[in-house]
């Protein structure tokens, strides 16, 4: 229903600067090119089209049982029916309507906004003679940081929500059941501080990848089910060490060139719990690389 409001919005502002007022008439004036009820039919006709088409498509039944049509037509009724030579109440009515498509924005970002609180500081401000840019500027600051806490917080939830399912969970385990098994039988394979489990088959020679170098690797990487997801196929390519997931990057600084090693990254050093869906890679999924720096680039 945003489109709507923002639609309105724009046609209340259109209402302001209209020139034939509530005229009835058929024309405009005298050098009206057109029929006026001609196009006066056609615009009621094609809004109503719209909305009632939008209407059909909103998947929120409880949200669409509450749309009356009746009070559409109120609304619109209201709006048409101002004198336009109002300009005043005409912009206020726009005005409004855009801070109610904002509050509702915000709205459903978590927040719970007091709309007399919104009144009462508009009514406060606007009756302000004069205005410094620069105390502006510091409102605009001040609420972008809030909304940006707003984002950040449903981000949050989503992010605790994806680790929390069941696909997340069930990954997470299976790859560290995966790898403690892995360990007991080659006691080669060590894990670091940060989680990354490797199995160095040779360090290489000379000074070891740093974190933000070129190097150029041959690879392999496939799922804990042998499903491989990914394949130099024997063509060395080149990444920068730190633009690659943690955990990759991590495993090619403990190599010089023509190092080799295999990696076993978890998930949450790989893709976490959004995963890679256009690589077939899953939420928390564990990553497994074979790994051959051929060049490194500093």
């Amino acid at each position: 229903m945003k489109k709507i409001f923002l639609g309105m919005s724009a046609f209340a502002l259109m209402l302001s600067s209209v020139g034939c007022g509530s005229s009835t008439s058929n024309t405009c004036n005298d050098s009206c090119a057109v029929d006026c009820d001609s196009l006066a039919m056609i615009m009621g006709d094609n809004m109503g089209s719209i909305i009632a088409n939008q209407i059909t498509t909103i998947p929120d039944s409880a949200y669409k049982a509450k749309l009356s049509k009746q009070s559409i037509i109120e609304g619109v009724k209201y709006v048409l029916s101002i004198d336009t030579a109002n300009v005043g109440k005409t912009a206020g009515i726009s005005m409004g309507l855009q801070l109610a498509a904002q509050i509702k924005n915000l709205e459903n970002m978590g927040a719970n906004i007091d709309r007399n609180l919104v009144i009462k500081y508009f009514e406060k401000s606007i009756m302000n003679d004069t205005v410094s840019m620069d105390d502006i500027n510091k409102s605009n600051f001040a609420y972008q940081i809030l909304v940006g806490k707003l984002q950040a917080e449903m981000q949050r939830k989503e992010m605790e929500k994806r680790a929390n399912s069941p696909e997340a969970i069930a990954a997470k385990n299976a790859g560290k059941a995966f790898i403690e098994k892995l360990k007991a039988e080659d006691p080669e394979i060590k894990t670091s501080e940060s989680g990354l489990s490797y199995k160095i088959i040779n360090e290489g020679s000379g000074e070891k990848a740093g974190a933000n170098d070129f190097v150029k690797v041959i690879y392999k990487g496939k799922l804990i089910d042998e499903t491989v997801f990914d394949d130099s196929k024997g063509e060395a390519r080149e990444f920068n060490v730190g633009g690659v997931v943690k955990g990759f990057g991590e495993g090619l600084q403990m190599l010089g060139k023509g190092g080799k090693a295999t990696l076993y990254i978890p998930g949450d050093l790989a893709y976490g719990v959004n995963g890679q869906p256009a690589a077939g890679i899953g939420p928390n999924q564990m990553l497994i690389f074979d790994v051959e720096v051929v060049e490194i680039r500093k």
